[in-house]
């Protein structure tokens, strides 16, 4: 079998593995990606906030179109909104100091961070991970098996799983997650008309649950709407409905068809996390450290930021090994400061619903 050795391996290609391999590169350490490569042509979560750009910075990114050209993105004007009452709000974009951020072909995006790290030279091995073995006995500390490639078989001392909800990583080692709520969505992306140039984020809120959308790149929108399983699996089910219960709400001044309909996928959106985001080595980051809930927009954010987080922590362990424990706490207390931040806005920005205030959605919304 071929293995090769790493001072760090970093399983997961998304945008917090990435930034993670990034800034350990940077530090001349030596890392590889793991990454299971992604087929499909849609991907969720296309929102960067504008806060976003100083993270780019210190992974050597100056501004967004050093990842992206003219057509992979749109700036975002506003954010729009027709919750608690039935009058929309407009916030302007530049009411906001750092801008009000961009949406991305989030597919687009996400490769070209995995180009950035190529281009500095980290090996990325394509592949799913088929076992992680950990405490051997050959010098290192980890042993990840690869299910497919040329190379079977990587080790290294450090392991940081950014695999996403699904937390491969913690899963394999048998370490616990917690849900802190079951809510789920539909994403759709539709073809639109060329006279959509309506470059605002739109949410608005109904007695299931609520309506996000937004303008992408390449005369595409996506149509997301946040409920409850049995509510989502139905629409999931019946795109036609769907798209007729998003239209009886007049949030974009024209309707849509099944005919416009390009892409549909069924996902978790609630908030989960494991016990601890630090084990034996393992430093969890992005969805698998602390998935978000679609309303705070902050996936993007949060995954570079958590990445960029953990692998100056595995550089401040390997410089100064004995205050490795005090680190490790550090980015610990880190992610549990984001986490208790989110639940606040959360609960703020849930509880100034009142309108539906005993269905069933709504109810779930205040039990966290």
């Amino acid at each position: 079998m071929s293995t090769n050795v790493f001072e760090i391996i970093v399983a997961g290609g998304g945008p917090s593995g990435c930034a993670a391999a990034i800034v350990l590169k940077q530090a001349g350490l030596n890392v590889c990606l793991i990454n299971k490569e992604y087929d499909m042509p849609y991907k969720a979560g296309e929102s960067i906030p504008g806060a976003t750009m100083r993270l780019f910075k210190r992974l050597g990114i100056d501004t967004i179109t050093d990842l992206l050209d003219d057509t992979e993105y749109k700036r975002c004007s506003a954010n729009v909104s027709s919750w608690g009452s039935d009058d929309w709000v407009y916030s302007s974009g530049m009411l906001n100091p750092e801008g009000a951020g961009f949406h991305v072909d989030r597919v687009m995006f996400d490769k070209a961070l995995l180009m950035k790290a190529k281009a500095l030279g980290i090996p990325v091995y394509a592949g799913m991970i088929d076992d992680v073995v950990l405490n051997n006995d050959s010098g290192v500390r980890f042993k990840v098996s690869l299910r497919e490639g040329e190379i079977q078989e990587v080790s290294a001392n450090w392991l940081i799983d950014a695999t996403g909800r699904k937390a491969v990583i913690g899963k394999k080692l048998g370490y616990k997650r917690t849900k802190v709520d079951n809510q789920m969505a539909v994403v759709n992306w539709v073809s639109v008309p060329k006279q959509d140039n309506d470059n605002s984020t739109r949410i608005k809120s109904v007695q299931e649950g609520w309506w996000y959308t937004s303008l992408l790149p390449g005369g595409k929108r996506v149509v997301s709407f946040q409920g409850l399983s049995d509510e989502i699996g139905t629409l999931y089910k019946n795109p036609e409905q769907l798209l007729e219960k998003f239209n009886s709400e007049a949030i974009l001044p024209y309707k849509l068809t099944t005919k416009s309909l390009l892409h549909s996928n069924a996902v978790e959106a609630g908030v989960s996390k494991p016990e601890s985001v630090i084990y034996n080595g393992v430093l969890c980051v992005g969805d698998a450290a602390l998935s978000f809930d679609p309303l705070s927009s902050q996936g993007i954010f949060f995954a570079l930021y958590s990445g960029i987080k953990a692998a100056e922590s595995v550089i401040g362990c390997l410089d100064t090994p004995l205050q490795k424990d005090s680190i490790l706490n550090h980015y610990q207390q880190l992610i549990d400061r984001v986490f208790m931040e989110n639940q606040k806005s959360r609960k703020y920005f849930y509880s100034t619903e009142m309108r539906y205030f005993n269905k069933p959605y709504w109810k779930a919304r205040r039990a966290f």
